[in-house]
């Protein structure tokens, strides 16, 4: 069968020679385990791009986890209806569809799959986006503390709803954290809590600023992070932002971004294990090794070695958002990232891999010191052109409003001269 879109820019041809869906299981916990899953955000409503397909035939990952924007419906509403028929038409796809049967699918929404752009805690859509990820995602205990290993105690979990009533601050959210082998992946929802507490004294600045956590999500990641220096058996920590962690959004909330950072630096330096932050939304792709990660706050600059992979975009046109870069950034469609954390009883390493349909844009491990050391100073491409081309731009308005003014200034005038002269006359 022979598959357009709606303006027939990609086609998909499929001979129906697929399983139904495959998946497999992965090591025990506690206990080296060498794994790889692809990660990518920001996909076209309903897209049938082949990019889904060269994701599962060139890394044949694990899992494929998207890190936020599955569809660009905008919703604005509290309608269970539109995101119903968003979730539809993202499965309805043929090519997603390949690809999710192929692979256990991972997900944590963003702004334009969880109501407008940019869209935070206090949009209409707050708790119907939740609601509807809980029907439809495929996902492991939400809000979840302690790992079940050895002797440790299942917590409880918060209950699951399916009616929009039964929603409250206690169960919302779909922040959580799973456990492969010797590595945690960590992943935090930046939307649903976002502008909503206003932090006040509390870190000492009495400023207005406002949280992108939220009170209860802040208090489970750092538990979460304080579980992980005492755990000596977790080898490496994936920590899953749907937005750059060193960009525009994060540096809004630096008193949070803060505390994120010091617990991930303890880990990665002091302990000696390894740490990478995993991101999207800005559509592009990027690696920072750490040599130019910085946070601002009240004036200040500080400095973190966090190495932070920039994946995607899988079906949107590019755009850059972030500081200097190690490698990239490579701006544009058809991109994906695949990251394997090679776990032995020697010594654990976590590589990352970057695709342009099946070519591969960069290869970064962070076993590897060279790399490591690398001096980050790409920037957004043409950054400096367009200033000046804005700045050229702007003069040439300008000068252009001149000239109507002074057009329209000399010919009143002139009819004016007109209009004396006749009346002279008269």
């Amino acid at each position: 069968m022979t598959v357009y879109n709606k303006e027939k820019d990609y086609q998909f041809t499929t001979e129906f020679d697929q399983p139904m869906f495959s998946f497999k299981t992965f090591g025990l916990i506690g206990q080296p385990y060498t794994f790889n899953f692809s990660a990518s955000g920001c996909a076209r409503s309903a897209s049938i791009s082949k990019i889904f397909l060269d994701i599962y035939q060139n890394t044949y990952p694990q899992f494929f986890f998207m890190l936020g924007d599955l569809h660009y419906r905008d919703i604005n509403t509290d309608s269970i209806d539109e995101f119903d028929q968003a979730y539809r038409q993202v499965f309805g796809s043929s090519t997603q569809r390949y690809l999710y049967q192929q692979v256990p699918m991972e997900y944590q929404f963003d702004d334009h799959d969880f109501g407008k752009n940019d869209a935070d805690g206090t949009s209409p859509t707050r708790n119907v986006a939740n609601l509807l990820y809980w029907k439809y995602v495929p996902h492991g205990n939400l809000h979840n503390y302690l790992p079940l290993y050895k002797d440790e105690e299942l917590t409880q979990y918060p209950q699951e709803v399916k009616h929009i009533e039964l929603i409250n601050e206690e169960n919302i959210g779909s922040y959580r954290y799973q456990i492969i082998g010797r590595t945690i992946i960590i992943t935090v929802d930046l939307r649903t809590f976002q502008n909503l507490e206003v932090l006040g004294n509390q870190f000492g600045n009495f400023s207005n600023e406002r949280s992108i956590l939220g009170k209860q999500q802040r208090q489970w990641l750092l538990a979460i992070l304080d579980r992980v220096i005492i755990t000596d058996w977790i080898q490496a920590v994936i920590f899953i932002s749907s937005v750059n962690f060193h960009g525009e959004i994060w540096d809004l909330f630096p008193n949070e971004q803060l505390l994120i950072a010091d617990k991930l630096q303890y880990i990665q330096e002091v302990l000696e294990k390894q740490v990478l932050i995993v991101s999207s939304d800005s559509h592009m792709t990027a690696m920072k090794n750490g040599q130019n990660s910085f946070i601002q706050s009240l004036g200040l600059k500080y400095k973190y070695g966090l190495q932070e992979t920039m994946c995607g975009s899988l079906d949107k046109s590019g755009s850059c958002k972030t500081q200097p870069l190690t490698f990239g950034p490579w701006l544009g469609k058809n991109h994906y990232t695949n990251i394997e954390i090679q776990d032995t009883q020697l010594r654990t390493c976590i590589i990352v891999r970057a695709f342009e349909k099946t070519s591969q844009l960069f290869f970064y491990n962070t076993c590897d010191d060279r790399l490591k050391g690398l001096e980050g100073k790409v920037k957004c491409p043409f950054d400096v052109l367009m200033r000046v081309v804005y700045v050229i731009a702007s003069l040439l308005v300008s000068f252009g409003f001149l000239i109507i003014i002074y057009i329209i200034v000399k010919k009143c005038h002139k009819n004016s001269m007109k209009y004396s002269l006749v009346m002279r006359e008269k």
